[in-house]
């Protein structure tokens, strides 16, 4: 009789706790996009440590080639869709957008959506995976491309 009460309880606390799990997936899955918003935060003086005439990057930028990253900056569109907009580059600073002569190609982010987003207006933080390869657009050149998942306002 005990140890059906003890099965009892760990049946109970089981089911409890499978609750809570199957609760913070639905959770997370209606309320956040999940996987898409992570990744370590890459600020641009990270960024400007690509030599861009030689190529060549410190260490802590080689070791996020390939890698899930979020960057913050503002969008330059590169087509003219305002509501599914697949290509932009991403720029420090509003100011860095299309003037002649362009930002330095280290500080031009060249970002290819998986799924188109918005146009942004504001700032916005980029998710996706960072790839340290020069990228050629009509605005100039970018050292660095990213593979977008997700594009969310900067707060």
């Amino acid at each position: 009789m005990e140890s059906a009460q003890k099965m009892k309880k760990w049946v109970i606390a089981g089911a409890a706790v499978l609750i809570v799990v199957i609760g913070a997936v639905v959770y997370q899955s209606m309320f956040s996009k999940g996987a898409a918003l992570t990744g370590v935060e890459v600020d641009w003086r990270l960024l400007g440590e690509m030599d861009y005439i030689t190529g060549k990057s410190s260490s802590e930028l080689q070791a996020l080639n390939g890698k899930g990253v979020k960057i913050p900056g503002f969008m330059v569109p590169l087509e003219d869709d305002q509501r599914d907009v697949v290509e932009f580059l991403l720029v420090p600073s509003p100011q860095a957008c299309i003037h002649v002569p362009p930002p330095p190609p280290n500080q031009m982010v060249y970002v290819k959506m998986k799924k188109g987003t918005e146009v942004a207006v504001g700032p916005i933080w980029v998710y996706g995976t960072l790839n340290l390869v020069t990228k050629k657009s009509m605005y100039g050149d970018a050292s660095f491309e990213l593979v977008g998942e997700a594009v969310e306002p900067y707060k």
